[in-house]
């Protein structure tokens, strides 16, 4: 496989899973969807359409489009969770373009358990993180995902290790 450049990873995805899954009910969350769009809830973000795609088994659940991304309250990958998926390339290398969809995850995760309703509740201690465009990933994720764990526990160091999986 010929050397990728961290550039060319593109349409990532971070999902953060809720604290009690068997308790949350996705209908709520289509009018919160929508009161986002009107009140423009997610800065530096256009919100466009709530879809509602409950009535698939193991799909995404309900939607919140936005221009930059997709807001799935899903369970598609794992437990029920958020999952932020970027449709647009953003410059730069695949370590920043990964703290920025982690900052899109966590904002939105925050604006929810912070709604009047109060939800959800998320677990920040594990993530799924991926890249869509598989046609890159191999290569990019394993070395971003090195840099990554290195900079959360301090070091520039890499440590080994696999990507944190689902719970459950």
């Amino acid at each position: 496989m010929p050397e990728v450049s961290p550039v060319l990873a593109q349409q990532l995805s971070v999902k953060f899973f809720a604290h009690d899954p068997e308790s949350v009910e996705l209908a709520g969350f289509i009018p919160i969807f929508h009161r986002w769009i009107q009140e423009s809830r997610l800065p530096d973000r256009l919100l466009i359409d709530v879809a509602d795609y409950r009535h698939v088994a193991d799909g995404p659940g309900v939607v919140l489009i936005a221009h930059e991304a997709h807001y799935a309250l899903d369970r598609e990958h794992g437990p029920l969770g958020l999952e932020c998926t970027r449709r647009r390339d953003q410059p730069g290398p695949l370590e920043e373009k990964l703290v920025g969809g982690f900052r899109d995850a966590l904002a939105a995760c925050r604006h929810l358990e912070e709604d009047p309703a109060r939800p959800i509740r998320f677990r920040t201690d594990r993530a799924r993180v991926a890249i869509v465009s598989r046609r890159y990933a191999p290569a990019a994720v394993d070395r971003s995902a090195r840099a990554l764990r290195g900079r959360a526990r301090g070091s520039g160091r890499p440590r080994g290790g696999r990507a944190a999986r689902p719970p459950g």
